[in-house]
């Protein structure tokens, strides 16, 4: 018996002990010839799939680089994220440089800060605070060491925080007002006061001259010689002074 392997087009001659497994799958011919077609490897197929297992591994790759360098660079070049350019906020109990704090109840009586805070603001004519409350917080500069001579007294946040003022005593007449929300319940909120030469001015942020948004002559010419803090009916504040 003589078996011809054809590969690829052409006849190979072979034995029954090279190819002995070939036989149950041979087709008969005549004079006992048997032909057995090899079956053709696709080796196109096999690249195909390679090449593609290859892309499939670098698409991989650049993901993964591709998030490394964007992690990386929203980490070098992200933009500070800030509060409204017109309030300061802080989150915690302290303030950039602060280190006296108070907190005032729910109710309109006002304690005496001066022993705590020093005499460095009242020689400077100049104080810098935060605060956090919903409203109706209230800061009187007194000419006695308690709150019943003459005083200035200056409110944020009245009327369901919507309005400030300035007033000559307790309550009284609001001789400046100013119309805007800036008190938040659960962050601070910088102000700064300054009292120079009989002018009393009101700013945000924790600078002097800063976003000034109240002021108010005073005739009556009031040597300030402490100041009290207070919150209103419904609501409590945590106060921070700034070192000197």
């Amino acid at each position: 018996m003589e078996i011809q392997v054809k590969s690829n087009g052409y006849e190979v001659p072979d034995t029954r002990k090279s190819v002995p497994h070939i036989y149950s799958a041979l087709n008969e011919h005549s004079n006992e010839i048997y032909t057995y077609i090899e079956p053709k490897l696709n080796i196109k197929s096999k690249r195909k799939w390679k090449k593609r297992l290859r892309l499939c591994v670098l698409f991989f790759l650049g993901l993964l680089v591709g998030s490394g360098v964007t992690v990386a660079g929203f980490l070098i070049f992200r933009p500070s994220i800030t509060t409204s350019p017109s309030v300061n906020h802080y989150d915690n109990f302290e303030s950039p440089s602060g280190n006296k704090t108070f907190t005032t109840p729910e109710k309109y009586e006002f304690r005496m800060v001066r022993c705590e805070i020093g005499n460095i603001p009242f020689k400077q004519q100049f104080l810098s605070f935060s605060v956090k409350s919903c409203s109706n917080v209230y800061l009187v500069l007194t000419s006695e060491y308690d709150d019943e001579g003459p005083l200035i007294e200056i409110a944020i946040g009245l009327n369901g925080n919507t309005r400030s003022a300035i007033r000559t005593e307790k309550r009284g007449t609001n001789i400046v007002t100013f119309t805007r929300s800036f008190l938040n319940c659960k962050r601070f909120t910088g102000f700064w006061i300054s009292w120079k030469n009989q002018i009393i001015q009101v700013g945000m942020g924790l600078k002097e001259n800063n976003r000034e948004f109240m002021m108010m002559m005073d005739d009556r010419k009031l040597k300030i010689v402490n100041i009290g803090i207070s919150t209103g009916r419904g609501t409590t504040g945590v106060w921070l002074f700034e070192k000197p």
